[in-house]
């Protein structure tokens, strides 16, 4: 599979359960489906990271919020 930058992509359930970290995002959360994530690219790394999207933009924006 080639993976691109700026493209949206689902997560298989076996990379959660592989990468067996308990502070990723849950690939269904609640009953909730799989989230999408968006592919970017670091330029000076060339690492791919995979930012999960969603449409509850004041939830997590209270979240960030509180964290600060």
């Amino acid at each position: 599979m080639i993976v691109k930058e700026g493209y949206f992509y689902h997560i298989k359930d076996d990379y959660f359960k592989l990468a067996n970290d308990k502070k990723l995002m849950r690939n269904k959360e609640n009953g909730n489906s799989r989230p999408m994530y968006l592919c970017q690219c670091e330029k000076d790394s060339k690492i791919l990271w995979f930012v999960p999207v969603s449409s509850k933009y004041n939830k997590y924006k209270n979240i960030k919020n509180k964290k600060k």
